[in-house]
């Protein structure tokens, strides 16, 4: 690694040393850069909520363009590919930085620009000199980027949040700049089912998980540890403890565990002796984390833990607790993104205090992301993975779509950011004899970003030799990132919410119970001496792995479209499907593979 470090050589002072921009004759005219033609859904505009914006306070993210990003990725593919010399040499934070500073012009001119609009007492440049932050007003901020800002209400949170539909810069920071937010991108949602979102004060007595069976704690009503531990190989590994190691559980929309919860979870759940542990809270831009609540902002974040937790057993869990897009009433609300925050932090980190793996159950409609703030995000992913943090996020809820219907074009819809290439997407199924693919799983093809090499022969070999997707093929983009990677249970979780069992269903459930998982794995390199497996993709779809760590799930279908498109969705077959991706995980098997992996 003698090339990458004297990067960081050559390039470290100019990423973080900034001179205040040379006096300039520049004129600043402006058009429009972004604009997204219809609002997302649940979300509907409420122009008879009062605001005050001049008193409403904005930190406005910059983001400059970086135009070594290209060969970081690059980089960061080779190093995630088993067999190349690179394999597994992560990278340090600083190193990445220096490979994808941006130009010192693009900084001088935003920042000349600011000056001009007199804020530039408001801007600082980000710690890793990718971005320009202005802590501004709303008022402020319509001014310099010729934007008007709607209070939107969303129908499902109840919360509203104040966002544009289009918004202008000046055509001199075009090729400097490629995204700025908050303004058109309108947040995520928790990926739990709709269908089956939440069922209180279940009756414990009579699940049945005391039977000694096939699949011990598994019945036709409910999902538990050790119903996964018997399904997913993992019993086994019950005598090898493991300490060493981080597991982290992203958390957003002021959502949050309940420690009391976790513990009467694991007291009635656990499979194991040691029942006594407890996550650590790490509130990111402003994020909280009450030690109770009586809301259901709770729930999300219970399934997370409990699951993650009950999986890792002894290896320290770290919450994220991130804010960001809150109600837009009331003194001090901050309207920071809260992805990008919850991403710079993490990067932000030394590689000590980073999660091995890294759960996340939030996202979107890609169709309602702004490309370029999918793109810059996704990097940011990419960024994490080099580093050596394994992503695992949920593909969504909504099969292939409900309304179908993407800015008038008929067509299934695709996650956000389950279609990123850099994170590892987790499907669903359900029933355990046989597991098949759960109906409502987010599944699909993505339509921003391409297909990566990684996946190209399962892909192509289930686009040519599948029978059972030809009706529907003008419906998706087949060249696209296709997923899920993988898929594990979804439905019937039970979960302890305010001190009662209940019944969760979701790929929120998927994603902590892989990523749990995927935990083990690395905690278990990490003990004999090697680096964790970091992102996942180009080892999953490699031989050793794909042809016998998975349980190929050959039933089930992900539907959607309903009276839309006739036979929207996919269907589970032998192979690699976009209904469960390789499949479901055999933990003993992954455990060899991964321990045979340099």
């Amino acid at each position: 690694m003698v090339f990458v470090e004297s990067i960081a050589v050559v390039f470290g002072l100019a990423a973080s040393v900034f001179a205040a921009p040379a006096a300039s004759d520049t004129t600043f005219k402006s058009s429009v850069f972004e604009k997204i033609s219809t609002i997302p859904s649940a979300w509907t505009a409420s122009k008879d909520l009062k605001v005050d914006k001049d008193a409403s306070p904005i930190s406005l993210r910059i983001h400059l363009v970086q135009p070594g990003m290209e060969k970081f990725l690059d980089m960061a593919m080779k190093i995630a590919t088993p067999d190349h010399e690179l394999y597994g040499n992560h990278l340090s934070q600083s190193v990445i930085d220096a490979m994808v500073v941006p130009k010192n012009s693009s900084r001088d001119l935003v920042l000349q620009w600011l000056s001009s609009e007199g804020l530039e007492k408001s801007a600082t440049v980000s710690p890793r000199g990718d971005s320009i932050i202005l802590d501004t007003t709303i008022s402020e901020v319509e001014k310099l980027l010729n934007a008007e800002y709607t209070p939107f209400s969303n129908s499902k949170s109840g919360d509203s949040i104040l966002r544009t539909m289009e918004y202008s810069l000046p055509d001199v920071l075009k090729g400097h700049v490629d995204s700025v937010q908050p303004t058109t991108f309108f947040g995520l949602q928790a990926m739990r089912s709709n269908v089956k979102d939440w069922t209180p004060n279940i009756d414990v007595e009579n699940l049945g998980t005391d039977a000694v069976s096939a699949v011990t704690g598994c019945t036709g009503s409910s999902i538990t540890p050790t119903c996964l531990a018997n399904l997913y190989n993992l019993t086994s590994y019950t005598t090898k403890t493991q300490t060493v190691g981080r597991m982290g559980i992203g958390g957003f929309l002021k959502q949050h565990p309940v420690m009391t919860d976790l513990t009467k979870f694991l007291t009635n759940y656990a499979y194991y002796a040691n029942q006594a542990m407890k996550y650590t809270c790490v509130l990111i831009n402003a994020g909280t984390c009450p030690t109770t609540d009586t809301s259901s902002n709770i729930i999300e974040a219970n399934l997370d833990v409990q699951y993650a937790q009950a999986i890792t057993q002894n290896i320290p869990n770290y919450y994220y607790s991130t804010g960001g897009s809150p109600p837009i009433v009331g003194s001090g609300s901050n309207t920071n993104e809260p992805y990008l925050e919850f991403l710079n932090y993490l990067l932000a980190l030394d590689d000590a205090s980073l999660p091995n793996t890294l759960s996340i159950s939030y996202g979107d409609d890609e169709a309602t992301v702004p490309l370029s703030y999918a793109t810059s995000t996704c990097n940011l992913f990419a960024q994490l993975g080099a580093r050596g943090v394994s992503i695992l996020v949920s593909s969504g809820d909504s099969g292939v779509g409900t309304t179908c219907n993407v800015n008038g074009v008929t067509q299934f819809t695709t996650s956000f950011p389950a279609g990123c290439p850099w994170v590892t997407t987790v499907g669903g199924t359900t029933g355990n004899s046989p597991e098949a693919a759960w109906t409502y799983g987010g599944s699909g093809f993505s339509e921003i970003f391409g297909r990566p090499s990684y996946q190209d022969t399962q892909v192509l070999n289930w686009l040519t030799t599948d029978t059972t997707h030809t009706a529907v093929t003008n419906y998706f983009n087949a060249s696209g990132r296709a997923y899920p990677d993988i898929s594990a249970q979804a439905t019937n979780f039970i979960v302890y919410i305010l001190g009662s069992a209940s019944g969760v269903s979701g790929t929120s459930a998927s994603a902590p119970t892989t990523a749990g998982i995927i935990q083990l794995l690395n905690s278990d390199r990490i003990a004999s001496g090697k680096k964790g497996l970091g992102f996942l993709n180009p080892w999953l779809y490699s031989s050793a792995a794909s042809a016998s760590a998975f349980n190929d799930i050959t039933s089930g279908k992900v539907s959607g479209c309903s009276g839309v498109i006739s036979g929207g969705g996919f269907s589970a077959v032998a192979g690699w499907d976009p209904a469960t991706g390789l499949g479901t995980p055999n933990f003993g098997n992954l455990l060899t593979v991964a321990q045979a992996t340099a």
